[in-house]
């Protein structure tokens, strides 16, 4: 209406292919079950039903407070299995704090202790482990945050704490230190 040219519409050109697709038609033989393979299929259900039917109560799954003796759970379980045990203390989606976790995984593989490793964001830990520091010397150590490695005895004694990156060496020489010193 308000271009120049023609008021009245063309046909469009017909595009014709460069190559030609003929389509076939194939249909697929259709199988039927054999009836040896439906017999055992009501046969495995019938078996499914009566062991179903035998089974009257599971046993409950054993559950673990999360706190024990006033500490984590996964750490007292730890220190019960092992005389030292390693803290890892992370913030999630940090790749430091990644790194450092697995540092401190490997420097208490290296000296046969247990390790944990434990979220600084998750509340349930944060709060009995906080409890477990007030007796720190300095109020940074009474402070939970990533990354940092804590180095425990049995029974529940903080031997070392490593704010910030602790490497895998650093880890197994302090782990080792606690071990000897808890003689």
């Amino acid at each position: 209406m308000l271009g120049r040219g023609q008021s009245s519409p063309t046909a469009a050109p017909v595009i014709k292919p460069l190559h030609p697709v003929k389509k076939h038609v194939t249909t697929a033989p259709v199988k039927t079950p054999a009836k040896k393979a439906v017999a055992a299929k009501v046969v495995a259900t019938k078996k499914a039903t009566a062991v179903k039917a035998k089974v009257v109560a599971k046993p409950q799954a054993h559950h673990t407070p999360a706190v024990i003796d006033g500490m984590p759970s996964a750490l007292a379980l730890a220190l019960r299995a092992h005389p030292v045990v390693v803290v890892s203390l992370f913030t999630p989606d940090s790749t430091v704090d990644q790194l450092s976790t697995a540092e401190a995984k490997h420097g208490a593989q290296s000296a046969h202790v247990g390790f944990v490793a434990f979220n600084v964001a998750d509340n349930k830990i944060v709060a009995p482990l906080s409890a477990l520091l007030t007796g720190a010397p300095t109020p940074a150590d009474r402070v939970l945050d990533g990354p940092a490695v804590l180095v425990f005895q049995r029974p529940n004694t903080l031997f070392v704490r490593f704010n910030g990156f602790a490497d895998r060496d650093t880890v197994a020489q302090a782990a080792a230190n606690a071990v000897t010193l808890s003689r």
